[in-house]
């Protein structure tokens, strides 16, 4: 059993870029502020083989020696995001070409192609090397594949080993050049192909076919998730640690996919005042995408910055953004970075302590978020979120069929999932599940799929109505079922398939741009739509929501069908947040979910149980007072105080209570 314990706090350092004599400096200031682990390795190739087959290891065993005898536990970063000078110059063709033709050059990360063989040779090595050094170490608990995985530019790599390999991925595909014609519908433009080598690279700007982009987003992607598990699978053959990868707060990959070798989810996010509540979508993803803990492997301190310092947060910022990874089930906070870089593109970045030693303005708050870890460490480790049935669907095709083509002006897929629906419903205090189109649906009694543009993404309609026929409330729609698994209309009905499982008929589609429509609900309340809108007849059907002005005026804009033991709500417009939250209050009660609080929608309040008791962790997140009805009385963790009636959070605040037994 390890000597460490979540949850975890630390941060990313960089001794490679230090004096080796300086280590006990940093170690002596992390242990002040409160860390217990310590991320290192993931730029620092050069330094650990200088020279081809050469490798210098010595380093890393002082520093992760040095970090486990002050009881700070290591995760240990696999360098392939830069790979050296003398490897480039070497094999300059592992170097990514952009899609202007351009090849990149040494000295940015990511500089290397995932599909170049020669590279998938030297990263085999270097990954082995390091699993062998550190794959039964006692101080390391973990492994970061690479560093924020994904492709370069907005098209990935476009060489020709990628293009070549595009090619024969769509062979096997399609089996025939004539099947692929046909599921993308080239005869427009006189795109019909007579070979797969005749298909291009979808460069930018030029306006390529949206199938042939999204076939090709969908091979860059499986590209990276085949270069995550070909190192997983070195690191689970050799290592004995948990295996993960760093993402970022993007769908450019496949989340599912790339996380089916590995053990752990690592997620990294840079949120602002602005918009930090933004980021539990991507924890409550993160917490549900495999059944095993998740990680916050970076998140700032006090501001971001590359060139120039920017996002400066207020006091209290650290301590909340701190927290909401563990308020979220997750084991660790990881700050980017410990020591500010003295040298490199990302001078200006926030920091625990500067480049000179001396700690930062944001030090103190480090360590009461440290010192609240501690306080409430025994509740944490003994209880979980508690399941509340509800589900929201977070889909990576969507995420790339919108950013291709948007539908309407100015739509941002992961900017309006968050905001329209998972922000309102978190505000509310309905906990949700946000789930991968592929996630099973069984423990879940309500699910919302809205922006959903292809039912045919993991067989997610298909598997939905098996669902809904055994009593599940499925809510979906506006603008799903509109397209098909190539990013082509369907030809018999606007709908693809929730026509022929409702009965309900779209007549037309308007979109929002330039203006909004009003409808009303049934119970008489007047609303305004937004985005798009479906207008349906649903002679089969109840109407919850008719339309009262324009064209779609006497039609049904959200109707509801019963169909076995459970019912389908299509949505044809874009509820305001306020009319979402009504209707789910209408609904989710018929199926046993509800809100989890009684509190002001500012502050997220997450129940936990487990053999520790239960309670639950608060965290406010929009620098307001907050306030909390609370049903049971219990003790606060934190301030070591019984609580009863109410609890009162201040800006920022956090509270972890455990109910009195």
């Amino acid at each position: 059993m390890s000597k460490f314990t979540p949850p975890f706090l630390g941060s990313a350092y960089y001794p490679e870029a230090w004096p080796l004599e300086q280590i006990d400096e940093d170690v002596t200031l992390m242990r002040e502020a409160g860390m217990t682990v310590a991320r290192i390795g993931e730029f620092a190739w050069s330094r650990m083989e200088p020279e081809e087959g050469r490798y210098e290891l010595d380093w890393m065993h002082l520093v992760v020696e040095t970090l486990g005898a002050a009881n700070i536990a290591t995760v240990i970063g696999t360098p392939t995001c830069t790979p050296p000078a003398w490897l480039t110059t070497r094999h300059p063709e592992i170097l990514p070409v952009m899609d202007d033709g351009r090849r990149v050059s040494h000295g940015e990360r990511h500089h290397r192609c995932p599909n170049v063989p020669v590279y998938r040779e030297y990263s085999e090595r270097i990954v082995s090397v390091l699993a062998d050094a550190f794959g039964d170490d006692g101080n390391v608990i973990g492994w970061q594949i690479d560093n924020e995985i994904h492709p370069n530019g907005r098209r990935g790599c476009c060489c020709d080993v990628c293009h070549a390999k595009f090619h024969q991925c769509l062979a096997e595909r399609f089996d025939d050049i004539s099947a692929l014609n046909a599921a993308w519908g080239t005869d427009l433009w006189s795109q019909t192909y007579d070979r797969f080598d005749q298909i291009p690279v979808p460069i930018t700007p030029q306006r390529h076919h949206p199938s042939l982009i999204a076939a090709w987003m969908e091979f860059q992607s499986d590209s990276y998730a085949e270069y995550v598990a070909l190192q997983a699978d070195i690191l689970h053959e050799r290592a004995t640690q948990p295996v993960g990868t760093d993402m970022m707060p993007t769908q450019v990959l496949d989340w599912k996919t790339t996380h089916d070798p590995l053990d752990i989810v690592q997620f990294n996010h840079y949120n602002t005042p602005e918009n930090l509540s933004e980021t539990v979508l991507w924890m409550d993803f993160s917490r549900t995408l495999l059944n095993a803990p998740w990680w916050c492997t970076e998140t700032s301190t006090c501001w971001n910055g590359g060139t120039s310092a920017n996002g400066y947060r207020e006091p209290g910022f650290c301590r909340a953004n701190s927290w909401l990874p563990i308020a979220l089930g997750g084991e660790a906070n990881l700050y980017w970075l410990w020591r500010a870089h003295w040298s490199g593109q990302e001078l200006m970045h926030g920091s625990v302590i500067q480049s000179c030693g001396r700690p930062l303005h944001i030090f103190e708050e480090v360590r009461e978020v440290a010192d609240g870890f501690r306080a409430a460490a025994s509740f944490l480790n003994g209880s979980r979120p508690v399941a509340t049935g509800l589900a929201l669907h977070l889909s990576g095709d969507a995420w790339h069929m919108y950013h291709q083509q948007s539908m309407t002006a100015d739509f941002a897929y992961k900017e309006r999932l968050t905001r329209d629906f998972h922000g309102p419903l978190m505000s509310a205090h309905y906990r949700t599940d946000v789930i991968d189109s592929a996630a099973d649906l069984t423990p879940y009694r309500l699910v919302l799929s809205p922006y959903l543009p292809s039912l045919e993404e993991d067989d997610v309609g298909k598997r939905a109505m098996e669902w809904v026929r055994g009593g599940g409330t499925w809510i979906v729609g506006p603008l799903s079922d509109i397209r098909t698994r190539h990013a082509t209309k369907y030809r018999h009905a606007p709908l693809g398939h929730l026509e022929e499982l409702t009965g309900v008929r779209s007549v037309y589609q308007i979109p929002s741009a330039p203006r909004d429509f009003a409808y009303r609900w049934i119970d008489g309340t007047d609303a305004t739509g937004s985005v798009w809108y479906d207008a349906y007849e649903a002679p089969d059907a109840d109407t919850l929501a008719m339309y009262t002005e324009g064209p779609m005026a006497g039609l049904a804009a959200v109707t509801r069908t019963v169909i076995g033991n459970g019912s389908i709500v299509i949505l044809g417009t874009t509820p305001r947040p306020d009319d979402l939250v009504k209707l789910v209050d209408t609904i989710a009660p018929e199926t046993g979910v509800n809100p989890v609080a009684d509190a002001s929608p500012n502050v997220l309040v997450v129940p936990r149980s487990g053999h520790s008791g239960e309670g639950f962790v608060a965290v406010e997140v929009q620098n307001q007072p907050a306030r909390i009805a609370l049903g049971r009385p219990g003790h606060d963790l934190l301030s070591d105080k019984q609580v009863e009636g109410a609890l009162e959070l201040a800006p920022y605040g956090v509270a972890v209570v455990r109910y009195n037994d």
